[in-house]
């Protein structure tokens, strides 16, 4: 438990260094300890007045002797005025429980903690295909046209092929799962865990690209193997089958180590 001497002692250093110009002098100056303030202590910082009269009173034997090693700088001339002058309402006291809160909001809480993360947002492929498709669904037109024997140079081809139309629409809605599953979690969670996420789908499924046959095959294995992949990364809760198929065609996409049709 923080105690009304050490936090004038501490305050006193901060307000000293501030006159001395080493620093500006804080918009706001927290004290933090595992048990808290002392009663007296939390009463003080509430009230800045009577910290204020505290710190000023018990200065020459508390701060003094402190602010500098071997140096005794004591409540007189400039220093007096400063001290008098100095905004004692920037002084207050911060919880475990708020710091805890505070925390929980930024990228490093569920990685350190484990604790459970919002669920992602859900993806919403546009009727028409954007650009950034191009690649992957690319690779996925190649496997159609290795499987009826057609020429299928874009997805307007598929028109004359009802179930590989479906079949590209479902990897799409895979796909855009998937970008607002890493868009969702990208600044929640510790820089490098999407990637390290979408690099174990590729650990997964990267023996399913050697394996022979026709790229329908690949693909299907592929896609059945990140579905029922067990991963390590803190992500993995919150990743459903689709989410970590529609990441086989994120990396399709973005990554020449994956293609279907060779």
């Amino acid at each position: 438990m923080l105690k009304t001497p050490k936090a004038c002692e501490d305050a006193g250093k901060i307000i000293f260094h501030a006159f001395q110009g080493v620093f500006k002098p804080p918009r706001k100056c927290r004290f933090v300890a595992p048990k808290g303030p002392s009663m007296e202590l939390r009463d003080m910082l509430l009230n800045p007045s009577k910290f204020r009269a505290e710190v000023i009173s018990t200065w020459n034997t508390r701060v003094a002797p402190r602010v500098v090693q071997k140096q005794k700088h004591l409540l007189t001339g400039d220093l007096a005025d400063y001290v008098n002058e100095y905004d004692f309402e920037t002084f207050g006291y911060t919880t475990l429980d708020e710091m805890l809160d505070a925390h929980r909001l930024t990228a490093y809480w569920a990685q350190r903690f484990g604790g459970l993360l919002p669920p992602p947002n859900p993806g919403l492929p546009p009727e028409i295909m954007v650009p950034h498709e191009t690649v992957y669904v690319g690779k996925l037109l190649d496997v159609y046209a290795e499987e009826t024997g057609a020429a299928i140079a874009s997805a307007d081809d598929l028109e004359a092929h009802v179930e590989w139309k479906e079949h590209l629409q479902k990897q799409r809605i895979r796909f855009f799962d998937a970008e607002a599953f890493m868009a969702t979690y990208r600044d929640q969670t510790e820089p490098g865990t999407t990637e390290s996420f979408a690099e174990e789908i590729f650990d997964a499924i990267e023996p399913s690209l050697a394996v022979k046959g026709s790229g329908l095959h690949r693909l299907t294995t592929a896609l059945t193997v990140a579905g029922a992949a067990s991963l390590a990364n803190v992500l993995a809760s919150q990743a459903k089958v689709g989410v970590k198929q529609g990441v086989c065609h994120q990396l399709a996409n973005d990554d020449d180590r994956v293609t279907w049709k060779t």
